[in-house]
């Protein structure tokens, strides 16, 4: 808005208006030219893209060329970021490996490039092994292989893994061996400077669990089937168990016919063999061996001597000496442990022993050290001492008063050792499982005698007539004992069964025994006996 001056004159104001016509009018021509060319420049672009051969056609060639200059550079660019690709090299034919050092070389560091932190080298001065990337190709591939030790006494080496197969050599605890494979529970070896394999049981090889699993299993397709069974059997009834291979020694069994038995070794003629729990000799011209058998079986090296020193050593300290074989007689010395006795006769479990001082008497069995050899070259005697009167009292029910209008019980000792072998099973009293005090309860109930299930509260005048000593027992008396097992007061009870045995349900291990009732252990945990009212 243009604010007028009131005090110019009429020609000032025709003038100035003229001037913005022209002012106004002179815009008005510019915006119109303009116009034109915006109009004119989007008509040119609409025209290029309909046909744009004829537009580029009509553009100056150095306009082509910088346009084309100015897009080739930034693609240059990108192309030279992309990773380069090898090139695979043909494939040529391979020979075999040269055996030459598989490490490399060291490298040349400066010291700025070595902090001075972490752990300092290895001193040279140690024997290092050689490291494995530095040993030829093969060594490196070659199977793992473990130095070992064996760790039993005299060890079987076989010719496969099981006991099945043959022992086809022996090696002593302590030498080293190479553990080279293993399948299931058997490591194959090789003993030192000899490339011969050979198993043995992995628990006689002392090597770390951890090694064995790392070992090279050897296949199944490659273990040998196992030779036949190294078994004879007994052709003709009653066939001679001997302790020796020859006729002059003692027979200690007879087998019967059919009797399969294990050959262990050989010597001339005679074959060591498995009968049951026994070990003896047997000849070949009573046995049937299949072909091949024979010569598989290891040759004795040694034979027990046909006429072993009949001696005995004794056990345990201030054992006593007794003038006949039974407790009830005299006591006439003691000896301990440790002292050699030579054996003169035999007596159910008493031994006629005289010592190096000439002194002749009799010791309980179980007290001396004798090896079965001797023991059955004893000859037996039944010419024994006659029992002194008062000896003779005693056992037939003497030592107190109540026992003697008492009856011994021999009834009830031959029905408890039908029990022999059973199973232990703490608070059983029947057959399926006994513990000590449940086995008694057990074979006096079928006597109508009712015993509590408890050692502790058998052990009572009012079950029966108390015993104070080992040497009045009768078959059938309840022995108790204390302080066994680490238990305190009484602790165990058996039932005695004549001949200084008592038969007691002992251990889950050993189940229901005889044991020998002069043993020290027995008789220092004796308290007393009980003869039952019947």
């Amino acid at each position: 808005m243009i604010e007028l001056n009131r005090n110019q004159s009429s020609s000032q104001l025709r003038g100035d208006v003229e001037g913005l016509k022209q002012l106004a009018a002179h815009r008005r021509d510019k915006y119109r030219q303009h116009s034109r060319s915006f109009y004119g420049l989007r008509h040119r672009a609409t025209a290029s893209l309909a046909s744009p051969g004829t537009w580029l056609r009509t553009l100056p060639t150095r306009f082509v060329l910088h346009a084309v200059v100015a897009l080739t550079v930034p693609l240059a660019l990108l192309l030279s970021q992309l990773p380069a690709r090898s090139i695979t090299p043909p494939l040529t034919e391979t020979t075999a490996p040269i055996e030459v050092p598989l490490g490399i070389g060291p490298i040349e560091l400066g010291h700025e490039a070595l902090p001075m932190v972490g752990d300092p080298p290895l001193s040279e001065d140690e024997a290092l092994p050689v490291p494995l990337s530095l040993s030829s190709r093969s060594e490196l591939l070659a199977p793992l292989t473990v130095p070992a030790m064996i760790s039993g006494d005299v060890v079987k080496l076989r010719n496969g893994p099981g006991l099945a197969y043959d022992e086809v050599s022996r090696i002593s605890g302590g030498e080293g061996v190479e553990v080279v494979g293993r399948y299931e529970e058997w490591l194959q070896v090789r003993r030192d400077g000899d490339q011969t394999l050979y198993w043995v049981a992995s628990e006689l090889v002392d090597v770390p669990d951890t090694v064995v699993f790392n070992l090279a299993q050897v296949p199944a397709e490659l273990i040998p089937a196992p030779p036949p069974a190294k078994v004879g059997t007994v052709r003709e009834e009653g066939v001679n168990l001997r302790d020796g291979p020859r006729t002059n020694y003692v027979s200690m069994a007879r087998m019967g016919l059919g009797q399969d038995l294990t050959l262990v070794e050989r010597y001339e003629g005679w074959f060591l063999v498995e009968y049951g729990s026994q070990y003896g000799w047997v000849t070949a011209d009573f046995l049937n061996i299949i072909s091949g058998v024979i010569e598989r079986v290891p040759v004795a090296q040694s034979i027990p001597d046909p006429n072993p020193s009949l001696v005995g050593t004794v056990l345990e300290n201030a054992v006593n000496l007794r003038k006949g074989p039974g407790s009830a007689y005299d006591r006439v010395g003691s000896v301990d442990a440790g002292s050699g006795v030579s054996l003169l006769a035999k007596h159910k479990d008493w031994f006629r022993v005289q010592l190096e001082n000439g002194t002749k008497a009799w010791i309980f069995s179980d007290l001396l050290k004798v090896s079965p050899m001797a023991v059955r070259r004893v000859p037996a005697t039944n010419d024994i001492p006659a029992l002194p009167a008062r000896a003779r009292a005693s056992l037939s029910g003497g030592g107190s008063s109540a026992s003697v209008s008492i009856p011994a019980s021999g009834d009830v000792a031959g029905y408890a050792v039908q029990f022999i072998g059973s199973r232990y099973r703490w608070g059983g009293s029947s057959p399926s499982g006994f513990d000590c005090s449940g086995l008694t309860s057990y074979v006096y109930r079928q006597f109508g005698v009712g015993l509590p299930h408890s050692a502790a509260a058998q052990y009572s005048t009012r079950i029966g007539a108390m015993i104070g000593s080992l040497s009045s027992l009768a078959p059938g008396d309840l022995v108790f004992f204390a302080g066994t097992g680490g238990h305190r007061g009484i602790s165990h009870v058996a039932i005695y069964i004549g001949g200084g045995q008592i038969v007691h349900a002992m251990t889950p291990r050993y189940g229901v025994q005889v044991s020998g009732v002069w043993s020290s252990y027995w008789q220092n945990h004796f308290v007393g006996a009980i003869r039952p009212y019947r």
